[in-house]
């Protein structure tokens, strides 16, 4: 797998926040940039975090952004072994089915071609508006591939080729890391502040995310949707068996 882990060190708290691919990422590199001060609305959130890097306003605040592997993570512990270790965690049927909207490219890519490149080809047809919406690629793969198709697949070849669909526990590395607190991306709306504020963190930046933001939210009816048949989800509790047990999902 590629790097694509999102490792957040925010030295004033002494934390390390690892962030998997579904998990809210997006947000959370909102949520810590606007706590250090930064404005990230209306913005390109990642293009802010890299220019106020490479400017030296992050480090400045004692802020980093970096994009790892579980390798990285692993190395970034042994570095600061006094930080907080803390990631954030998604309901398995939810972040598959995500993928299933969101992120079918990658799957059908990797383990279905001739669809990939039938999406690919619709959505470059559509035009100059449509060719940086992966969205619309994946609207047309959709007609090809079914969510139960795509999680059979899933369950033949296995689900480890790309890290939106691998186990969290094998990218977070719970064999090998002891976190100090997994936060469900379901409830962290309620959890996140007044985790922060036990941990030391300062009222005047907590006050700048009372109503938490939400990059690249979804839409549709995750667990509650039709594509979440009974198949569907003995499907998904097999796969990601070990996600459910170690995450303490109810399947």
């Amino acid at each position: 797998m590629e790097k694509e882990l999102n490792l957040i060190i925010h030295q004033p708290s002494r934390i390390l926040y690892v962030l998997t691919p579904k998990c809210g990422s997006s947000s959370m590199v909102n949520i810590f940039l606007t706590m250090a001060g930064f404005d990230p609305r209306d913005r390109a959130i990642r293009k802010l975090a890299t220019q106020a890097a490479a400017d030296g306003r992050l480090a400045a605040r004692g802020l980093s952004f970096s994009v790892t592997d579980t390798a990285g993570v692993l190395a970034a512990r042994a570095r600061y072994p006094d930080h907080r270790l803390l990631a954030n965690i998604r309901n398995p049927y939810d972040r598959v089915l995500s993928n299933y909207y969101n992120k079918l490219n990658r799957y059908t890519k990797a383990n279905a071609r001739g669809i990939f490149y039938y999406g690919k080809l619709r959505q470059l047809l559509e035009g100059p508006s449509a060719w940086p919406r992966v969205a619309r690629g994946n609207a047309y793969m959709q007609r090809h591939i079914s969510f139960q198709q795509m999680l059979d697949g899933l369950e033949q070849l296995g689900p480890g080729f790309d890290a939106h669909y691998a186990l969290q526990s094998e990218l977070l590395a719970l064999d090998r890391l002891r976190y100090d607190r997994l936060f469900p991306l379901e409830s962290l709306e309620g959890d996140f502040r007044s985790a922060m504020a036990d941990y030391g963190l300062p009222e005047e930046m907590l006050d700048r995310v009372k109503s938490l933001p939400r990059n690249n939210a979804t839409s549709y009816a995750g667990r509650q949707s039709v594509l979440m048949t009974d198949m569907a989800k003995a499907t998904i509790a097999r796969i990601y068996a070990r996600d459910f047990e170690q995450l303490d999902y109810p399947r």
